[in-house]
């Protein structure tokens, strides 16, 4: 069953990849109808896969970690939603302020640990929205399929691009890339997906907002209030603001070292800074509101279809 769903998929991107280039750009297929607004979503995961037929020195440890191996994951999802004249959410909502989103960034990883408060801060536990995406205004899902593939990046592509334009994307009129900012899949987008605006998930852009809040705050009621007012801009575009902000600090704090842990603060302050910087242009996230556009992937609960890759 799973080599004939590889070897269907495979005779898919075989005639995907024979068509005229005009046709891959904004065709599609005669029986399928494009989506509203056509979202690719790309992120790397990890799976066990335990190949037996591998010597082993009759040692337990032999193969121990092993077992772990990397899949590339793609979600094609169909939205519908309208567009707007102005930006329909100018404000940051509350579910992405500092006590109803830090916890969820801490998982994310780059927010450093937490400071040291004076304050009691059990009221943070007590605002734990299910998503951080539910007062967030944005499109709604029609259909979703996950394509996933235990290849490498460069033929993960043809894979995944394949797969969108059987699904009708490349005729869709909107049509958006979301990703973490990492520059495998960038590489990816430009490659495959050229025609489609690239979105850095805000999630990922308001971790490194919190990230260096800590690393420049002695507590954290001030690690709080620096990061709602990053957050704030970013929310509304302004991430050259934070970027100028970053450089004050960077000058006050000094120079990293070359030889810098990831949790000095001016290595963290550089770190953030660099990240906004090369990722600015994928931040204009008033523009993509307004185009009625996701801005983070945590968004649906709903089950998919789904379609492997091999």
């Amino acid at each position: 069953m799973a080599f004939d769903r590889i070897e269907h998929h495979q005779r898919l991107q075989d005639a995907y990849q024979s068509k005229l280039l005009l046709e891959q750009a904004c065709g599609k297929p005669a029986d399928v109808h494009p989506p509203e607004i056509a979202c690719v979503m790309v992120d790397g995961g990890r799976y066990q896969h335990l190949d037996r037929s591998l010597p082993s020195s009759g040692k337990p440890s032999a193969r121990k970690g092993d077992h772990w191996k990397e899949s590339r994951i793609g979600l094609l999802a169909s939205l519908s939603g309208p567009q707007h004249d102005v930006d329909p959410q100018p404000d940051l909502p509350p579910e992405l302020r500092y006590q109803a989103i830090a916890e969820k960034l801490s998982e994310i990883g780059k927010t450093g640990s937490k400071c040291e408060s004076p304050a009691d801060d059990s009221a943070a536990a007590d605002f734990a929205p299910a998503s951080p995406s539910d007062g967030l205004v944005g499109p709604s899902l029609e259909s979703r399929s996950v394509v996933a593939s235990r290849q490498n990046w460069e033929s993960f592509g043809p894979l995944l691009v394949s797969q969108a334009w059987h699904h009708g994307f490349a005729a869709a009129t909107r049509k958006v890339f979301m990703s973490d900012g990492s520059s495998t899949i960038e590489k990816l987008q430009r490659t495959h997906f050229s025609r489609y605006t690239s979105v850095l998930d805000i999630l990922h852009a308001l971790s490194y907002g919190l990230a260096a809040a800590r690393a420049i705050s002695g507590d954290e009621s001030a690690a709080e209030k620096q990061y709602d007012a990053w957050a704030e801009k970013i929310w509304q575009g302004r991430v050259e603001d934070v970027i100028d902000e970053l450089i004050a600090y960077g000058a006050k704090f000094g120079e990293s070292p070359s030889d810098a842990r990831s949790d000095d603060p001016r290595e963290v302050l550089r770190v953030s800074r660099v990240f906004y910087e090369n990722h600015a242009e994928r931040m204009n996230y008033p523009e993509y509101r307004r185009q009625g556009f996701p801005l983070t992937s945590s968004l649906w609960n709903r089950p998919s279809s789904r379609s492997a890759g091999g």
